[in-house]
């Protein structure tokens, strides 16, 4: 058993908790029930009534929604606290990684001392604030991941009709994670293909040229090879052989 010193310095640990002044502490202690669980044991199923937030003091649990996990959560983490504080189904499903100790505060005493200390109510509100501002800024960022992703979309669709602009990846290349590593090869692959193409135009274009003057030659060759040809040729030499004698 955990003694109310003990479980205060635990709470000291814990965000939620962390502005709260000691002597108050003290009092929340109190209201604290250790609880434990065994490896693989659920604390809760999702979509269970939410009654009590919990606090991690030894072991780890999983948090997670079907077949995908959340997070893990350690020593001094919080979790539940969402429900403990409005009567909302559970999000998710927590199990222990392996035997974890925890401590357990329900709804009522936590509504109680929040009425009876201001302090805690507003070190509550702004870990709240905090976590909001969380998720704001990782839903601003998911959005421009997505937006950015889209882009390199956009810049492949366009290779694949003949469009080169590695340019419009630019933005998405100065980003440091693995969607920054996949825009600069990318980027570096337009470019090559870019290049290719041109040096093929211009292949293609002296083929052209060196064909177009091997068909004129090919002409020129027929038309002077043919006997009308000839004959002209040899009445022109006969002509220029008579003007020279009568000059």
């Amino acid at each position: 058993m955990l003694s109310i010193l003990q479980k205060r310095l635990i709470l000291q640990a814990v965000s939620l908790f962390a502005e709260t002044p000691a002597d108050i502490l003290a009092e929340v202690a109190n209201l604290l029930e250790e609880v434990n669980f065994k490896a693989n044991e659920t604390v809760f199923e999702q979509g269970e009534d939410g009654d009590a937030l919990y606090i991690v003091v030894e072991g780890s649990v999983r948090v997670h929604r079907g077949g995908r996990t959340l997070t893990t959560l350690a020593a001094h983490s919080v979790f539940g606290e969402m429900a403990a504080l409005d009567p909302e189904p559970r999000s998710a499903t927590v199990t222990a990684l392996e035997d974890v100790s925890l401590l357990r505060l329900g709804r009522v005493p936590l509504y109680q001392i929040m009425m009876n200390r201001a302090e805690i109510a507003a070190g509550i509100i702004h870990y709240l604030c905090q976590i909001l501002r969380a998720r704001t800024t990782a839903m601003v960022e998911d959005y421009q991941y997505l937006q950015q992703v889209a882009r390199l979309t956009a810049a492949a669709s366009a290779v694949e009709t003949g469009i080169y602009t590695p340019e419009s990846v630019e933005e998405v290349t100065q980003r440091t994670d693995a969607l920054g590593q996949l825009a600069r090869v990318f980027q570096r692959m337009i470019r090559e293909v870019y290049a290719r193409e041109q040096r093929l135009q211009q292949q293609v274009q002296e083929l052209r040229i060196e064909v177009d003057q091997a068909r004129q030659t090919q002409q020129v060759n027929k038309i002077t090879g043919s006997d009308y040809f000839q004959q002209l040729r040899g009445k022109a030499n006969n002509l220029r052989d008579l003007l020279e004698g009568k000059e």
